[in-house]
């Protein structure tokens, strides 16, 4: 009876071992991808910067991406689409009008993201 509590406890503690490090790992990530969000907004407001916003972008779905493989979770999938959709907006173009509907779907990724973390 003794090895079966210690066979439980010991799997149960590698078990926790695992996860514990994935979460923080995910929180790290949704902090870079917001992070990389908050410095890619104010060049999608200005004109003639989208390829500044489209580089902070592109980091910012890097990290979203990774924070979902570690942890998957809704409002990160959610982003994820958010910033894709801002990037196809804005990449290749410097008119104002499609820089800034870059920058509010920018926006509503970094909402969701904060939802997440």
């Amino acid at each position: 009876m003794d090895r079966r509590v210690f066979l439980r406890a010991s799997i149960g503690t590698a078990l926790a071992a695992l996860v514990v490090p994935s979460t923080a790992l995910a929180e790290d990530h949704i902090a870079e991808a917001i992070a990389e969000i908050n410095k890619a907004i104010p060049y999608g407001e200005e004109p003639a910067h989208s390829s500044s916003f489209v580089e902070h972008i592109d980091n910012a779905i890097d990290h979203a991406v990774m924070a979902q493989k570690a942890q998957a979770n809704r409002h990160v999938k959610r982003a994820i689409g958010y910033l894709r959709r801002a990037r196809k907006v804005a990449y290749g173009t410097h008119l104002l009008k499609y820089s800034r509907r870059g920058a509010s779907l920018a926006k509503k990724a970094l909402a969701q993201l904060q939802a997440a973390g």
